[in-house]
């Protein structure tokens, strides 16, 4: 039976290197997600580093029967951002691969996850100021998946800002009166609701003066409604406090 090959394209966001050197890799494209293989030394022109963490790339492929996974015969790279490698933003940029996977192992696949998780890329290798970016980025994937916190008004009686509780199981924003969840700022709920109604824009803007406030509240957010990610157990750099 001859065998057909596909082409397709996307990020990087699992790689797995095999004892027999070969290395499987997880893509994520606008609407689909899939995993391959690399044979070590069946790819010319030294592939298999183009399959690294966070590349975008285009790969021909094929499969001998529908359940197998793919075996990758080419690999062209569409684009490196080098700077996701240095160590102040590469746990940004890993938990935000790794968010984008977990969000899509039982959902249909949507453009959105592919381009906030490749925005967000982008934009931690352009910034100053990474803890910011993945912040930013991470809520916007948790939104794109349907599960971001309601922070408009008070999720239990519909109350206007300010608001000054966290309810993280039930997935939204409290009043004073309400009183359910986590006490914060009031400054740390205005943060979210600029990060989840505004523009990322106007989100860039903000100073975000709570930092560990705001990395608390997405850790464990995240961990109760997706799941606990292998990020957020990195020796990654703390947001730097900024006046309180």
């Amino acid at each position: 039976m001859a065998q057909r090959y596909t082409t397709s394209g996307g990020i990087v966001i699992r790689r797995k290197p095999l004892p027999s050197g070969d290395v499987i890799a997880t893509i994520l494209s606008t609407n689909l997600k899939w995993r391959g293989i690399a044979r070590k030394g069946k790819l010319p022109g030294g592939n298999l580093g183009r399959l690294s963490l966070f590349h975008d790339v285009i790969v021909q492929s094929y499969r001998r029967r529908e359940d197998d996974l793919a075996i990758l015969t080419q690999v062209q790279l569409n684009g490196a951002l080098p700077n996701l490698s240095r160590p102040e933003i590469y746990p940004h940029a890993h938990q935000l691969a790794e968010l984008a996977d977990a969000l899509t192992v039982d959902i249909q696949i949507g453009e959105r996850i592919y381009y906030y998780l490749a925005g967000g890329l982008r934009g931690l290798n352009q910034s100053e100021d990474p803890a910011k970016i993945g912040l930013i980025f991470s809520w916007r994937l948790l939104q794109a998946a349907g599960i971001a916190p309601r922070v408009q008004r008070c999720s239990r009686c519909n109350t206007a800002p300010p608001l000054h509780f966290f309810d993280i199981s039930g997935g939204g924003i409290t009043c004073e009166k309400c009183q359910i969840g986590l006490p914060i700022p009031t400054i740390v709920g205005d943060d979210l609701r600029e990060i989840l109604v505004g523009t990322i824009r106007s989100s860039l803007q903000r100073p975000f003066a709570k930092r560990k406030e705001h990395e608390m509240l997405f850790r464990q957010y995240c961990s109760f409604h997706v799941e606990h990610l292998h990020s957020f157990d990195s020796n990654r750099p703390t947001f730097s406090e900024t006046s309180q």
